[in-house]
């Protein structure tokens, strides 16, 4: 747990301990075989080569345990999950299989980290987090993918905006126009560079966000016209406070959303049924 909040006051927090009896425990662990499997770095503790090593096995030990308890008092399923999602998933497609799931498995200590898609792949990787929830494939020899959700990024105006009341618009009116759009390297963002490859030289780009509610706003208020999964902006939409822009198929973008996970660490029992749980959406 210190390894994925990087301080003992977090692990504390998350264990509902005090921060003095995670600081003697992890003490007397290092003590017991003399070696430091922290370093601290500024505020942070950060895992010492050992640590890394040792993580896994530690992880799997933890795992081993949490199912035996599971075994023993039945079907009921307990331990920690921490997923990783990104912003989109997070705040738009996994909130009713996170309140099912925590309905049904109340023994189960969800916490949910949410960063761009390439900022949970890396902590997939760095083992922060149990299972990752992205919006494009990740391609690492150390990720394990499986295809999940199909979804369509909707290109949107204001209402005001000359594109909203056009019923055909070309692909050189939407190069010609000035964009809100995601940060390079986020999963809409890779989508929408692979479809406008040979025209991201001349596109403008007025300003990028980390977050889709920024975007939302500043293209309603006439700053340009953005680029959005449908479920960002399906409210927005069926209020008319957005339009849809009546794209050529050249510009349609699909995608499929990932559920993935570290190639090298067998998921939990808590993990594997909120994967499963996630998998039942298709």
């Amino acid at each position: 747990m210190v390894a994925s909040t990087g301080s003992t006051t977090g692990a504390a927090k998350r264990l509902n301990l005090s921060q003095s009896a995670v600081s003697a425990a992890l003490k007397a662990l290092e003590s017991r075989y003399g070696r430091n499997l922290f370093d601290r770095v500024g505020k942070q503790l950060v895992l010492s080569p050992t640590g890394r090593t040792v993580l896994p096995h530690a992880q799997r030990l933890i795992d081993f345990a949490n199912e035996f308890d599971s075994e023993l008092k039945g079907t009921e399923i307990a331990g920690e999950l921490t997923i990783g999602a990104s912003f989109t998933i997070a705040n738009h497609v996994i909130v009713d299989v996170l309140v099912d799931f925590i309905g049904k498995h109340p023994g189960v200590n969800v916490n949910l980290q949410s960063d761009n898609s390439p900022g949970i792949a890396e902590m997939v990787l760095n083992r922060q987090v149990d299972v990752g929830l992205v919006e494009n494939i990740i391609r690492h020899e150390s990720i394990r993918s499986t295809a999940w959700l199909s979804d369509e990024l909707i290109i949107f105006c204001a209402p005001e905006h000359p594109l909203a009341l056009s019923n055909s618009v070309s692909m050189e009116e939407l190069v010609s126009a000035t964009w809100v759009l995601r940060e390079t390297g986020s999963g809409a963002r890779t989508v929408f560079d692979e479809t406008f490859e040979r025209h991201l030289a001349t596109i403008h780009t007025a300003v990028e966000f980390r977050h889709n509610e920024p975007i939302k706003r500043a293209v309603s208020n006439g700053l340009g016209i953005g680029c959005l999964s449908s479920r960002v902006i399906d409210r927005e939409l069926a209020d008319g406070t957005l339009t849809a822009i009546n794209a050529p198929l050249e510009a349609r973008m699909m995608r499929r959303f990932y559920i993935i996970q570290h190639a090298d660490v067998r998921l939990s029992a808590p993990a594997h049924t909120f994967a499963d749980a996630c998998l039942g959406l298709r």
